[in-house]
């Protein structure tokens, strides 16, 4: 039964010429062949869009567009409509520089089939850099049976996963889930005005929706480090107020979900990220920040095993303890 659920691999694409080829390859290369392949490509200026005419050439199961104009640019307006265009019993999301084991659909699929409720599957990783090092020295292995867990601490619960990764500061790419279409029917597509943290918030949407998850150690997918022109390496103004709003959106659902002291103090690390990352350069979201962390948890200021700054803001004050800062930043008396 397993082998007839149609699966859509969806790619959105943008200049990703020098890698596109060894994408398709591992999707080619999958043993699970009832898939279908759509890509929409965020009209490259490279030559991607010979590529892709190549390969659906090549095999019928692959399909290629170009995002339509009255569309917004970008990777999460792509991946929508990728969405509305697939057909798939499952949905497996895959970036244009980013790779798949060749068993991965196949052990993902027999898994969530094997699985009760609405359930996704999580399928090992590992970074890769620009010259795939890894994957030539693993040469895609897979089905190890001696391999030690990374899961072993990870909770099997969608929510309870949400809350692990953001109080350990961790994250799965997306391309290691397997999900069903029908739950992201429920939990809705990808927000295309965040520009930062959009697979995040996207994934919270989902995992709230999942009763179970499960992980699969035998099989990887490869994660492509990001170069500086990569997008999450912005750090405009307007890049880390997408950060924040993602973050206020994530809260929201969660809280929805489960409001008590332990989970308020699991959110507001994320905003005490963003100020540790912004508080010079764009002090605006510094401060956004701090108000979001006074409402979300009044109480959680005077933790002495936090970093000294959120100290002084509760006791000085934020536009205090920044005068002060500024000034001992520019005798050198701090770095930073």
């Amino acid at each position: 039964m397993g082998n007839n659920l149609l699966v859509s691999i969806l790619i959105p694409n943008y200049n990703k010429a020098n890698y596109l080829t060894e994408t398709l390859d591992s999707v080619l290369a999958q043993t699970y062949t009832h898939w279908e392949c759509i890509i929409v490509d965020d009209h490259s200026t490279d030559n991607s869009w010979e590529i892709l005419e190549e390969y659906a050439r090549l095999d019928q199961r692959i399909k290629v567009f170009k995002r339509p104009v009255d569309r917004k640019p970008g990777g999460n307006a792509a991946r929508n409509f990728a969405f509305e265009n697939s057909k798939g019993t499952y949905i497996q999301w895959l970036d244009s520089d980013d790779l798949i084991h060749k068993n991965k659909i196949s052990e993902q699929v027999s898994c969530l089939q094997a699985s009760e409720g609405n359930s996704v599957s999580v399928a090992n990783w590992k970074w890769i850099n620009e010259s795939s090092d890894i994957v030539k020295k693993n040469e895609f292995a897979g089905n190890i049976s001696n391999i030690k867990s990374r899961w072993d601490h990870y909770p099997d619960n969608g929510l309870n996963l949400i809350l692990w990764l953001f109080k350990n500061k961790s994250f799965i790419p997306i391309h290691a889930y397997l999900i069903s279409k029908k739950i992201l029917e429920e939990s809705g597509l990808w927000n295309e005005d965040l520009i930062q943290n959009q697979d995040g918030e996207f994934m919270v949407r989902v995992l709230i929706k999942c009763e179970k998850v499960s992980f699969i150690n035998s099989v990887y997918t490869y994660y492509r480090r990001p170069d500086s022109n990569h997008l999450s390496k912005q750090t405009t103004f307007q890049s880390w107020e997408s950060w924040y709003d993602s973050y206020v959106l994530c809260d929201n659902l969660i809280l929805e979900k489960k409001d008590d002291l332990d989970t308020r103090k699991v959110l507001i690390k994320n905003f005490e990220m963003l100020i540790l990352s912004t508080l010079f350069d764009y002090p605006e979201i510094a401060k956004k920040s701090w108000k979001r962390i006074k409402t979300l948890c009044p109480k959680c200021f005077l933790d002495f095993k936090k970093p000294k700054i959120f100290i002084l803001f509760s006791l000085f004050g934020f536009e205090n303890t920044l005068k002060a800062r500024k000034i001992l930043k520019r005798f050198k008396i701090i770095r930073n």
